[in-house]
């Protein structure tokens, strides 16, 4: 039984289309090990590099009297096995296969008339791939960052120069900007409670006193590496009494990274502005390079947020751009530069990133129906089925709403 299913499966051996006969194939195979023997070390190291190309040796025979011409048939065999490139070989019971001529040898005597022997060796032809080179967008905004940072850094330093006399004004622009920031970010102040008394202990210190901002929203916001806040000189337990969460990666979360939500620009507009009380120089520096740090920040997080849609990333990319725009007017000309170089990375990183997801389009349904049939009828996939409930918060997997309009992703 097992014989007969065997023989009935067999088809014609041919290469580039030649046909030809054979009875028999060896193959080879494995693994490239590259061998490391130590001395006075008894246990070797078999170091795996990859799968070894595949090879096999075939006879194979052309044969006077079969449905071919037996001069013809040899010629066209030898043309095949010299023609340039790779090409098919079908082989009865190896099935196809992409291959290559290494070699091969024919034999014909005159005490076989009309029966020639090639001994061909094939290997495996695989598939060229040429190194890709991809442009890190996200990397470019972190250094751009980094940049923005050491510019801004030294602005504050320029301008931020209080009095003994100023210092309990500036603590009052400190304390009213942090509030207005949280406002921003749409965040609760009690978050950075314990972190603006530290803040506040540096009122007098211009360096120090940055870096500690810096620290502060690069780690709310994800920025900065728990190592780069420290270096910074704030620790990122004081954010929450240390209720955040930094990852393997060492960088700081407080809450599920999403897409940054839309940001107040009246509240921006207000730390820029100033008001009436406040009108001191280091307390109106302090207040203007408070916002510059909030919204350079804000960049530099968006480089590490995933996306699930194009119009996710792209409404990203406008909250971040519209802040960046909004502090430029104020800013020295150092960080003027540094600005501008984040905002162009910013705007390649997120439009980049973008054009590589689904975009979001309206869909309706005649009717009600279970989210399965939903996702076959807009996807013809029902393993869509719980995008569509997740993605416009359906109460029930079993009733998708007809005769209203549904968020869905295109292909």
């Amino acid at each position: 039984m097992l014989r007969s299913s065997f023989f009935s499966t067999l088809r014609q051996a041919s290469f580039r289309g030649v046909q030809f006969e054979v009875d028999d194939a060896d193959e080879s195979g494995g693994r490239r090990l590259a061998r490391h023997e130590y001395p006075l070390r008894d246990l070797p190291f078999a170091e795996d590099l990859g799968r070894k190309a595949g090879e096999w040796r075939i006879r194979a025979f052309i044969v006077q009297g079969r449905s071919y011409d037996y001069v013809q048939a040899r010629d066209a065999l030898r043309k095949a096995l010299t023609a340039y490139g790779p090409a098919t070989l079908i082989h009865p019971w190896l099935g196809e296969l992409t291959v290559a001529v290494d070699r091969f040898s024919l034999r014909e005597t005159t005490s076989k008339g009309g029966y020639c022997e090639f001994d061909i060796d094939f290997v495996e032809a695989g598939q060229r791939e040429n190194p890709g080179a991809r442009a890190d967008t996200a990397q470019a905004v972190a250094a751009s960052a980094g940049n923005c940072r050491r510019a801004l850094r030294q602005s504050f330093a320029a301008l931020y120069a209080p009095l003994a006399q100023e210092l309990e004004t500036c603590l009052s622009a400190l304390n009213d900007g942090m509030a207005w920031a949280m406002e921003y970010l749409q965040l609760p102040e009690a978050l950075i409670s314990d972190a603006l008394d530290f803040a506040g202990g540096l009122i007098g210190a211009p360096a120090g006193l940055f870096d500690v901002l810096s620290g502060i929203f690069g780690g709310l916001l994800g920025s900065l590496s728990a190592a780069e806040a420290l270096a910074l000189g704030f620790d990122l337990g004081l954010l929450a009494g240390g209720a955040g969460q930094v990852d393997d990666s060492g960088y700081y979360h407080y809450g599920p990274a999403g897409a940054l939500s839309s940001r107040k620009r009246d509240v921006l507009d207000r730390l820029l502005t100033g008001n009436t009380v406040t009108t001191i120089p280091p307390a109106t520096a302090l207040k203007r390079h408070l916002a510059q740090v909030l919204v350079m920040e804000d960049a530099a997080a968006s480089a590490r947020l995933d996306f699930v849609t194009a119009d996710d990333a792209l409404a990203c990319r406008k909250t971040v751009l519209d802040g960046l725009e909004a502090v430029a007017p104020v800013a020295a000309d150092p960080v003027f530069a540094a600005l501008s170089g984040l905002r162009l990375d910013v705007a390649r990183d997120l439009t980049t990133r973008g054009g590589e997801l689904p975009r979001v389009r309206r869909a309706e349904l005649p009717a009600t129906m279970p989210a399965l049939v939903a996702a076959w009828r807009l996807h013809g996939d029902a393993a869509r089925a719980k995008e569509i409930v997740a993605r416009n918060r359906i109460r029930h997997p079993g009733r998708v709403p007809g005769g209203t309009a549904l968020e869905v992703l295109s292909e």
